[in-house]
């Protein structure tokens, strides 16, 4: 019997909203839409084969007696996850450190429930923060070399952490980055401050 992760949470709905995922399938993941199309073909209500569906991330068919030993999917899990975007772990890790862009990519992947990832994440981000300060210590302190360490911060993050954990290809819809900057640039205006304080009191 053909099943994977959703296919219990398939079993519990009405035909009515099994067409209404089928008809609204750029929402949902193409594993969920891949239940939905098994279980109305069980139901007879379309004809095996009638309609093709190229799954990522499929389970392989297993047998009756295994059904068991997969998890059922959440509701939350049956539609495509809202998450940072590449572009916006780009544009923090270049214009603010990779420290900023790992805590997005942490956000990434909380949503996706993989909490080593998370760990590792924020060890590399900090690690890395802390070698590029140090670093910079010793080089001449320009835009360009900065901007050099971010982007290699960044391709760590996207090409590596990114790609592991969320797959390259990744289907999900674009999480508004209003928040985070607020907070970035609350951060950022803080540090400068932090900066200029000596000064300010000298005076």
């Amino acid at each position: 019997m053909r099943t994977n992760n959703f296919t219990q949470n398939m079993l519990k709905k009405s035909n009515e909203a099994l067409a209404h995922i089928l008809e609204d399938k750029d929402t949902y993941t193409d594993e969920a839409i891949q239940a939905v199309i098994w279980e109305l073909e069980n139901r007879n209500i379309i004809e095996k084969g009638s309609i093709i569906h190229k799954p990522v991330l499929l389970e392989k068919d297993v047998l009756v007696e295994e059904k068991a030993d997969i998890p059922a999917a959440s509701v939350e899990e049956l539609a495509i996850p809202t998450l940072y975007s590449k572009r916006a772990i780009q544009g923090f890790t270049i214009f603010f450190s990779t420290l900023f862009g790992a805590v997005l990519l942490m956000s990434n992947l909380k949503k996706v429930n993989k909490p080593k990832a998370r760990m590792e994440v924020l060890f590399f981000g900090v690690a890395y923060t802390f070698l590029t300060i140090l670093l910079l210590n010793y080089l001449p302190k320009t835009f360009f070399l900065t901007m050099v360490f971010n982007l290699i911060g960044y391709a760590v993050l996207v090409e590596y952490y990114w790609n592991k954990n969320l797959g390259k290809e990744l289907k999900h819809q674009k999480k508004q980055i209003s928040k985070p900057l607020i907070i970035s640039f609350s951060i950022l205006m803080f540090l400068v401050f932090l900066q200029f304080l000596p000064s300010i009191l000298g005076s």
